[in-house]
């Protein structure tokens, strides 16, 4: 069971709506990334994440939410510890 819309209070909620990235050479799925410590010159090492969203149906609010959340803080904490 999903909770009532935080902006105009409706309980009809489409939960978990997938939200897609359109761009060149993506999976198509909208990520968030945490950077972790460098790993060579350049590059860092990095944890994506899967954006999917609650949308009210009444008002169309939309709420995004990561797929994994303990993933992405896990690393985001490893990168303070290294730094």
């Amino acid at each position: 069971m999903t909770n009532p819309c935080e902006k105009c209070g409706s309980e009809k909620i489409i939960p978990d709506v997938r939200v897609v990235d359109q761009g060149h050479l993506s999976d198509g799925n909208l990520k968030a990334v945490v950077h972790g410590e460098s790993v060579g010159f350049f590059f860092k090492e990095r944890v994506y994440g899967q954006l999917i969203a609650d949308i009210c149906g009444e008002c169309g609010h939309a709420e995004l939410k990561v797929v994994n959340p303990q993933h992405l803080c896990r690393k985001y904490q490893e990168s303070l510890e290294n730094s």
